[in-house]
């Protein structure tokens, strides 16, 4: 084991984009100080913010390492941060999301035992929560392998669980600040081809369902998506897997459709869903654990929904808000729950 790491300290530096979130980057900033083993350094990215995020973190001092930039969205703010950074090993943390207290030390002590792993996730748990799960000081953690075929079919690893070995970035380079969404997705299938990924079967990682983030633009999500399928497709990526290759594109297909419900498009979702399904009509495998006819259902929904003979997915969370007390409302008004 490193010396860094018998003194207790990690060799990590952890960027944490921010842009006007001063009321909750406290929190992750907080988590990733409060780690069993703590980063060597906190960089947190300034994202032009116009609120009082940098009065805000004055308190942290030295204890983090703030820097400002002009907007420019999250890809560049990362990337400044990697370029700043000073630690052999680079963790990536959304401004929304927390941190287990026991994460860094148990993928620290993967990546050490292990040094041909050059990027290691974790699994991830809805935040807020009550707490965190207790766990044993002498947990041996569980990783299984990701492989690019995995990673090409789905998102399987949170952006806000992954640390990955510095000189990565040498290799594969910066993440795409052309994608305005799914870079993280980009970044991870490149890493995938220059080196071994895996994934701590342990969820380490707060996931804040945040109205208004990226993720929830079904436009700007479906053309990165797209534009990066498309990528693979030039690069002959797919080596002749042709079953492969659809089983992408309607996964693609099917979460589109899902976002596309989200925001009320009920007449994209349709569409959507049902090219997912003539795409690849078969189970996609254990990395989608859904009830068989999952697809088929969530289109026979959509279509009611397109012909107003069921509520609209915006029209039965607002129902369910009316009937709540107003502690429980106001809770609930701003969430996205998962696509019905």
């Amino acid at each position: 084991m490193s010396w860094r790491m018998t003194m207790g300290l990690s060799p990590v530096s952890v960027i944490i984009p921010t842009f006007n979130r001063r009321h909750i980057v406290p929190e992750a900033i907080e988590s990733a100080l409060g780690q069993t083993m703590p980063p060597a350094e906190i960089l947190v990215i300034d994202d032009g913010s116009s609120d009082d995020t940098r009065e805000r973190l004055r308190a942290y001092g030295q204890r983090i390492v703030y820097r400002y930039q002009s907007n420019a969205g999250l890809s560049a703010a990362r990337n400044h941060g990697m370029k700043i950074a000073t630690q052999p090993f680079i963790a990536l943390l959304d401004d929304d999301d927390v941190w287990h207290p026991m994460k860094l030390e148990l993928q620290m002590r993967c990546l050490d035992a292990d040094g041909g792993l050059g990027l290691l996730g974790t699994e991830q748990f809805d935040w807020p929560a009550p707490a965190f799960e207790q766990l044993s000081a002498d947990l041996e953690p569980r990783v299984i392998p990701m492989s690019w075929e995995r990673l090409a079919v789905r998102t399987l690893i949170p952006v806000s669980s992954v640390v990955f070995r510095r000189e990565l970035v040498e290799r594969i380079g910066d993440f795409d600040v052309r994608l305005k969404s799914s870079e993280d997705r980009d970044f991870c299938l490149r890493a995938a081809q220059v080196t071994r990924l895996g994934m701590i079967i342990t969820p380490l990682v707060g996931y804040r369902d945040t109205p208004g983030s990226m993720c929830k633009n079904p436009v700007g999500r479906e053309a990165a998506m797209r534009e990066i399928l498309r990528r693979l497709d030039d690069a002959d990526a797919w080596k002749g897997r042709r079953w492969l290759r659809r089983k992408c594109y309607s996964s693609m297909l099917h979460v589109c459709a899902a976002a596309n419900a989200q925001s009320g498009n009920h007449l994209g979702a349709v569409s959507r869903e049902l090219a997912s399904i003539c795409y690849f009509p078969l189970r996609y495998g254990a990395d989608y654990p859904r009830p068989p006819f999952e697809r088929a259902r969530r289109l026979s929904i959509n279509l009611l929904r397109l012909l107003r003979l069921k509520r609209s997915h915006k029209e039965g969370i607002a129902r369910m808000a009316g009937n709540r007390p107003a502690q429980i409302k106001s809770q609930t008004a701003g969430a996205v729950a998962a696509p019905q």
